[in-house]
């Protein structure tokens, strides 16, 4: 308890400097220089298949996992990527606005406590060259630091479209 403290303290710290924080990427000049972004929402006191929705946008593709497989926090998520339609891209362009670089700054791969408290949780990761990072984050907002809720509300936002 004492580190799970100490870390959510850290967080808050590393995260309270400038609201207005550049994002880290922003429209098509990152859709050309990142290899691929990975996002979605999972949760584990759940049924159906809505249960895991991750995505794999890469090349100006949008693909989903089909093994719905839950995420690992001691690894990258390893999916079974299968393309999506065209028109679901378009659901997707604004997550790269509103990546916070402060989340580079985050040693940890566990952001709150996703899925702790049958919340649920949201999956990110960045690969860029040599340069792969990934998050599983809490849903539950007053767990994460305040420069990530853009973030979260917008891979929500998309799952939720692509799910309509």
């Amino acid at each position: 308890m004492v580190r799970f403290t100490f870390l959510l303290l850290l967080s808050v710290t590393l995260f309270s400097c400038n609201k207005d924080e550049e994002p880290l990427l922003s429209g098509e000049k990152t859709l050309q220089s990142a290899d691929y972004l990975i996002f979605g929402r999972y949760a584990g006191f759940c049924v159906g298949e809505e249960c895991v929705e991750i995505f794999k946008l890469e090349d100006n593709v949008l693909s989903e996992d089909i093994n719905d497989n839950y995420p690992d926090y001691k690894m990258p998520y390893n999916g079974n990527f299968q393309p999506l339609t065209s028109l679901k891209m378009l659901d997707t362009e604004n997550i790269l606005t509103q990546t916070p670089a402060s989340i580079f700054a985050i040693q940890d791969t566990i952001l709150g406590c996703p899925d702790c408290a049958d919340g649920g949780g949201v999956y990110f990761e960045y690969k860029q060259g040599d340069v792969r990072r990934y998050w599983l984050i809490d849903q539950i907002k007053s767990n994460i630091p305040e420069q990530i809720h853009p973030l979260v509300d917008e891979i929500n936002a998309i799952v939720d479209t692509i799910n309509e």
